[in-house]
């Protein structure tokens, strides 16, 4: 596995600033605790809250000269992937890190599925995340930008554009201008009355101009 190396810094100043100037997704971060001269002014566990706002699935691994120091980083929650201890030894040196990317790109690996994954959308004031694979199909409604979303396990309405949802999620699909599927969750099709089945009893029309998208989906399954 190959990685790029962005910034190298050696003081906790250089380090804001070029943090203050880029943005990143899913990095991972080596920091030493001790960047600043001071351990409870602008050191590396400051630097790690800082990119943990700017970078939510930030994979953090600390370094240090001193294992006491390990504490302070469950001690302010900082999620660390991993703690490393310079020990003067390059050999033992070269595994950690080793060790550490592994599970840094293990972990990345997993928040991306997961997000892949999921559906989100917002009911009221609060973000709710579901499983992609129960979402049935998206309608729009009377009340404009109010969207009907069909769950497997139940139903639910939500404030978005119709339009925007497949160009988000690539596994759903739109088939007119007033709905969006999930073709996991069709179990019928009629291609003569232009009908497609859902797996909860209920069905949509999909429009002309999407028949031979239909057709080119669902083909080889119905």
């Amino acid at each position: 596995m190959e990685f790029d190396i962005v910034k190298t810094v050696n003081n906790y100043d250089d380090a804001i600033n070029f943090i203050e100037k880029v943005s990143f997704k899913s990095g991972i971060y080596f920091l030493d605790i001790e960047i600043g001269k001071k351990l409870y002014e602008k050191n590396g566990l400051d630097l790690a809250e800082i990119i943990k706002k700017r970078d939510k699935n930030a994979q953090l691994i600390f370094i240090t000269s001193h294992q006491d120091m390990a504490f302070l980083t469950f001690k302010r929650k900082l999620g660390a992937v991993d703690f490393i201890i310079k020990n003067g030894n390059v050999g033992d040196l070269q595994k950690d890190v080793n060790y550490a990317l592994q599970s840094a790109t293990k972990a990345i690996s997993n928040a991306d599925f997961i997000k892949k994954n999921t559906f989100s959308y917002k009911f009221g004031q609060e973000v709710r995340n579901i499983n992609l694979g129960d979402v049935i199909y998206i309608t729009t409604t009377s009340v404009g930008h109010k969207l009907k979303l069909i769950k497997t396990t139940g139903w639910g309405y939500f404030i978005g554009n119709l339009k925007e949802i497949p160009e988000k999620y690539g596994s759903l699909v739109q088939i007119s201008q007033s709905c969006v599927i999930n073709p996991e969750n069709v179990d019928r099709v009629n291609f003569r009355e232009k009908k497609i089945g859902f797996v909860n009893g209920e069905s949509q029309y999909y429009s002309v101009r999407n028949t031979h998208k239909m057709h080119k989906l669902f083909k080889n399954k119905f």
